[in-house]
C-alpha cells in the first residue's frame, strides 16, 4: 500500500531469512532455548557458530555449513538436564505456539533424545528480522506527507513488539500534531470508480484461473529464481515470469465467492512484494548482510559505493530505485564492532 501511495522503501535486496524447524511453519527459536544452554549444531553434533541469534552472517553460516557435507544442521538440546528441556518446552509450546508441541509428538521427535533438524525459510520482507521496510525518519514519517509507518513493515530493524509499541506511539503522537494543522483532501470520484474496477474484475469472470494457482505459481518462481545465493541471470528470469504471471493476474484470474476475492488481491500484493525484491536486489551490486543479499557476481562488501540505503518506489507508474546516506550514528561505533557481524564462525583453537 505504501508502494502505490508513492513511499519510498529502503533495502528490498535484505530479505528476511530464517532458520526453521524442518517441516514445520515455525522458528527453531534458538534464541529460547539458547540462554538455557541448547545451540544450532551440525549432522556430527558440533557447534559451528558462535550466535544463534538470526541475522544474514548467521544465516549465511548455516548455509555453508548445509553445504560443507557436514549438514543437515540441527537444534541440540539432547545434552542438557531434562527439568532444564523442560522449561524450555514450557516457553516454545506454550507461549510461542503450542502447534510446535503437537508437532513433535505426531512426528515422534523428542528434544531429550535426539537433535531436532533444521532448515532455510523462504524469503520475505520484514524490518523486525532484517532491515527492509517502509523508509521512515525518527517520528515514523514516510517520504509522503501525511503517511506514518511503524511495526514490522518499517524500516527500523530489529524492532520487534515493544518497538513497534514504542513507534506506534511516536507516529501517533506526531500524527495528531500533523492532522491538527490540515483538513481532509477532496478525492477523485474517477480514482476510486477505477480502484473499484480493477478491485472486482475477478468477480465478473465466468471462467479463469483461481487465486490459489497463481500465488503457488508465484511463490514457486520466487523459490526459484530470487532465493540466495543471487544471480543475476536468474533474477532476470524469475522478472520475465512475474510479468507473464501479472497478464494472468489482470486478464485471466477469477474469484468465485467473497473469500477468494479476498485471496486475489493478496496475490497481487505477494507478485508486487516479488517484483520489489528482484528489482531492489538488481540494483544493489555488492553483497551485504550476509545471506539476505548474496550476489554470486558481486561477491564482496563495497562500503565506497553502497554504504548506503537503496530507496525504491513507484514514480508515474514505473518502479525506481535510488541511493541515500545512511545517518550519523548517534553513538559512535569501534571499527571492530563494525566488523564483530562478520566474525560469528567458531574458529579452530589450538
Amino acid at each position: 500500500m505504501a508502494y502505490h501511495a508513492g513511499a519510498g522503501l529502503a533495502n528490498l535486496e535484505c530479505y528476511q531469512i530464517n532458520p526453521l524447524i524442518k517441516d514445520y511453519n515455525g522458528p527453531a527459536c534458538a534464541y529460547v532455548a539458547g540462554p538455557f544452554g541448547a545451540y544450532t549444531a551440525n549432522s556430527e553434533g558440533n557447534r559451528f557458530i558462535e550466535c544463534d541469534y538470526w541475522s544474514g552472517q548467521m544465516m549465511q553460516e548455516f548455509y555453508n555449513e548445509l553445504q560443507s557435507g557436514k549438514g543437515p544442521v540441527f537444534l541440540k538440546l539432547n545434552h542438557l538436564h531434562s527439568d532444564t528441556v523442560g522449561k524450555i518446552e514450557a516457553v516454545l509450546h506454550q507461549v510461542e505456539r503450542p502447534s510446535r508441541g503437537r508437532f513433535h509428538a505426531n512426528r515422534g521427535t523428542n528434544y531429550r533424545e535426539r537433535m531436532i533438524e533444521m532448515h532455510i525459510s523462504e524469503i520475505g520482507f520484514c524490518s523486525g528480522h532484517s532491515a527492509s521496510g517502509v523508509f521512515v525518519d525518527e517520528f515514523a514519517r514516510t517520504t509522503v506527507p501525511g503517511l506514518y509507518a511503524a511495526g514490522d513493515m518499517a524500516s527500523v530493524p530489529h524492532n520487534y513488539m515493544l518497538g513497534a509499541f514504542t513507534n506506534g506511539a511516536v507516529a501517533g503522537e506526531h500524527a495528531i500534531d500533523y492532522t491538527a494543522a490540515v483538513a481532509l483532501p477532496d478525492y477523485d470520484e474517477e480514482d476510486v470508480a477505477r480502484e473499484r474496477t480493477r478491485v472486482l474484475a475477478p468477480t465478473l469472470r465466468e471462467d479463469g484461473i483461481p487465486p490459489n494457482q497463481l500465488e503457488y505459481k508465484t511463490r514457486r518462481i520466487v523459490n526459484d529464481y530470487l532465493q540466495p545465493p543471487k544471480v543475476t541471470a536468474k533474477m532476470r528470469i524469475g522478472q520475465a515470469r512475474f510479468a507473464e504471471l501479472r497478464e494472468d493476474l489482470e486478464q485471466r484470474m477469477i474469484a468465485r465467492d467473497a473469500h477468494e476475492l479476498m485471496r486475489a488481491l493478496e496475490v497481487s500484493s505477494i507478485l508486487d512484494c516479488a517484483d520489489m525484491a528482484a528489482f531492489a536486489s538488481l540494483f544493489r551490486t555488492e553483497s551485504r548482510w550476509g545471506l539476505y543479499h548474496q550476489r554470486v557476481d558481486y561477491p564482496e562488501k563495497n562500503d565506497d559505493d553502497w554504504f548506503c540505503h537503496s530507496i525504491l518506489r513507484k514514480q508515474d507508474g514505473r518502479m525506481t530505485a535510488e541511493k541515500r546516506p545512511v545517518a550519523p550514528y548517534i553513538v559512535p561505533i569501534e571499527a571492530s564492532e563494525r566488523t564483530a557481524y562478520d566474525r560469528q564462525r567458531i574458529r579452530k583453537q589450538a
